[in-house]
């Protein structure tokens, strides 16, 4: 049932985000007045077609993508009175606009999803201080354990996303002061000296770079699930098992349990472990992936036992659009730094994900709620538009890169060379489809 339900989401995903881009291209293309000869949703085997003026539409087999195909004399015959509505006759800003509108229509997608998300209201994470080092800028602020982050120069930060939003838009400011309120109701407007560039190592986090923590509600360590072929698995952990100690040290929280995790890569730890009411030992060792120490085990979540410290948080339309495209802009140059470190080597290829992988998220994501899989669609639109955007020829950002060079050389790129260097295009587009497929199996198994 549930890949029944994983597959439906992700055809609906899928359907969405292709039948955007391929709208923004049409779109243009017609705008622009190019005879649009199909317009296609899939490959191969054609399930449905019709026409619709001068267009056919059509709907194929295998969702995995689409196309717009437009009258171009380099693909076949045209008649002497359309070769104005072809779409090589046209200027080199006109195929620019064309080839760009498929992904800036998924970009758009997603600032609309994330505006309907905010209206409809995000549920987010009281900020409160959990726990404090010194020397640090919060402490030096006057910050105590417990305190709750109200404001960052008047505008309000109900939870953990907020704060750490208005944190960033209020860099530039000449100083920055912080509403908070304590465990005993009164109220106290700091202000916050901040030295160092937080902008220069912005992935160590807001909380860390001011020299806290957020705290959160105390989970006990309760094991939910065991990923199979796990460091666990091998040490015999079950479901439902409770960690007393390691290495002799008592176990308070599964917070306590993960630092143990993370400092010991590598190294056995000695677990006394509670199940059906029978005290067992057992020897740990966590093995690195991508640089982090990790066990293969899940925590056991309570229901409801975030209700007290979770805020829903809603924006007018204005406020919303607003956010959204902060948003989308925030995440776009995540996902570019995060392709460039690929690209240089600086993290794992195993980092992308194929199409069981999203065709799993979407699944989860749907079952969360709807909002949940609103996000999660605008999070693979913005993906699925800047991998587009990629100068890998074969992908609009591949055509966008020839034309580049047409514009600074003056004239169009050989056919010829065009072809090879599509050839190329292919053979990357392939063997990263090989390298995803590859990482969704090895989650699988």
């Amino acid at each position: 049932m549930a890949f029944i339900s994983s597959l439906g989401f992700f055809l609906i995903t899928i359907g969405i985000l292709v039948t955007v881009h391929e709208l923004g291209h049409f779109l243009v293309a017609k705008k622009l007045n190019v005879k649009v000869l199909r317009f296609s949703i899939g490959f191969g085997k054609i399930l449905k077609s019709f026409k619709y003026g001068e267009t056919q539409y059509t709907l194929c087999v295998l969702p995995l993508g689409g196309f717009v195909k437009m009258l171009d004399e380099n693909e076949t015959l045209v008649e002497a009175s359309e070769k104005h509505r072809a779409f090589n006759q046209q200027s080199v800003y006109k195929r620019i606009m064309i080839v760009a509108a498929g992904p800036i229509a998924n970009f758009l997608l997603a600032v609309i999803l994330y505006t309907v998300v905010f209206v409809i209201g995000v549920n987010g994470v009281k900020p409160i201080v959990g726990t404090l080092e010194s020397p640090s800028i919060a402490q030096q602020s006057g910050i105590k354990i417990g305190d709750q982050l109200l404001s960052i120069n008047g505008v309000l930060t109900p939870t953990i996303s907020e704060f750490s939003i208005n944190f960033i838009q209020s860099l530039d400011e000449n100083h920055l002061y912080v509403d908070v309120i304590s465990g005993a109701s009164n109220l106290k407007k700091l202000e916050f000296n901040l030295s160092g560039d937080f902008l220069s190592n912005p992935e160590q986090g807001v909380d860390r770079y001011l020299g806290f923590k957020f705290a959160m509600p105390k989970l006990e360590a309760i094991i939910d699930q065991v990923v199979p072929n796990s460091p666990a698995s091998i040490a015999g952990l079950q479901t439902n098992d409770k960690i007393l100690s390691a290495n002799h040290v008592y176990i308070n929280s599964w917070y306590d349990f993960v630092n143990v995790i993370q400092n010991s890569s590598n190294k056995e730890i000695n677990l006394q472990i509670k199940r059906n009411g029978n005290i067992l030992n057992t020897i740990l060792t966590p093995k690195i992936e991508n640089g982090l120490a990790k066990a293969g085990v899940r925590v056991l979540v309570p229901t409801g036992y975030l209700n007290k410290w979770l805020v829903l948080v809603k924006k007018n339309t204005f406020d919303a659009f607003i956010a959204a495209n902060e948003k989308v802009y925030q995440l776009t140059l995540l996902n570019l730094k995060m392709i460039k470190k690929m690209i240089m080597g600086d993290t794992s290829l195993n980092q992308i994900s194929g199409p069981i992988s999203i065709a799993n998220y979407a699944g989860k994501s749907a079952q969360v709620g709807f909002t949940s899989f609103l996000s999660f669609l605008a999070l693979i639109s913005i993906g699925l538009g800047l991998l587009n955007l990629l100068p890998i020829p074969l992908l609009d950002g591949g055509h966008l890169f020839f034309y580049l060079i047409e514009l600074i050389k003056g004239s169009a790129i050989s056919q010829s060379f065009q072809q090879v260097l599509t050839k190329f295009g292919l053979f990357i587009v392939i063997s990263l489809t090989v390298v995803a497929l590859y990482n969704d199996l090895s989650r699988l198994l």
